[in-house]
């Protein structure tokens, strides 16, 4: 069987010389070269065979640049499988090398040992984040689609749905708004279709008559209805909202 032509590039002497004894030393691995510098990587691409670079991303004073070398990389070679092996573990780091580096996984050092498994895994096409790295990349993306419906829902929609899970009618709303019911409603139907944009599988919103309690509730579960210090709470025995 061919063996995974692993190159790998880390400016530690000595981390350098265990990685490449550990990987050398797998049956089904061979490492084709190492590299310290940027540069080296970059210019081995065309010449030396390699189906998984194994990437540190501080490779000089210069803090990230194994970033860049993946992008660069990347433009010369998108079937190359990178594999970040990195001491940072900062979350706009990792989100970075995955998005504009498109590396195919982050793994922090301490992690050296999980290395063998993700580079037979790149080098067979399946996909899957190092757990070292995946919760983090995946709080983050949790958060950039929060901030996406956000920013599709105005305030004062998000203002009526914290007020009526809060428990006001849509009567009280309209007159702490200054508003008219009709207006409150007109507000509520333009969020549902937001969510509805988002969400075009779940049942009820393909209902012609939304649930607003359902609508808030969403809301609610998708982190987008945070306290509102401005918004008192209501006395018990006040009117819940209605459907």
């Amino acid at each position: 069987m061919k063996p995974i032509h692993t190159f790998i590039c880390e400016d530690d002497p000595l981390f350098l010389e265990l990685l490449s004894e550990y990987i050398g030393s797998q049956p089904d691995m061979e490492v084709t070269g190492t590299a310290s510098r940027k540069s080296d990587p970059i210019q081995a691409v065309g010449v030396v065979p390699m189906d998984v670079l194994l990437l540190d991303l501080n490779l000089s004073d210069e803090n990230y640049d194994g970033i860049e070398a993946a992008i660069e990389i990347k433009a010369m070679r998108p079937d190359l499988q990178i594999i970040v092996l990195s001491s940072l573990d900062q979350e706009e780091v990792m989100t970075h090398a995955v998005a504009y580096g498109r590396v195919t996984n982050y793994i922090t050092k301490e992690h050296y040992a999980d290395v063998p498994s993700a580079i037979r895994s790149a080098a067979a096409g399946r996909s899957g984040l190092h757990h070292s790295s995946a919760g983090v990349l995946m709080n983050r993306l949790v958060r950039s689609h929060q901030s996406e419906l956000k920013k599709k829902i105005t305030p004062v929609q998000l203002q009526i749905m914290r007020m009526l899970d809060q428990g006001y009618s849509r009567r009280e709303i309209a007159e702490k708004l200054y508003y008219n019911e009709q207006s409150v409603n007109n507000e509520l139907c333009k969020a549902s279709r937001t969510i509805k944009g988002k969400f075009p599988y779940l049942e009820w919103l393909r209902l012609k008559k939304h649930n607003t309690k359902h609508l808030v509730e969403l809301a609610k579960q998708l982190g987008l209805l945070e306290p509102s210090p401005e918004l008192p709470e209501t006395a018990a025995g006040r009117e819940r909202y209605h459907s």
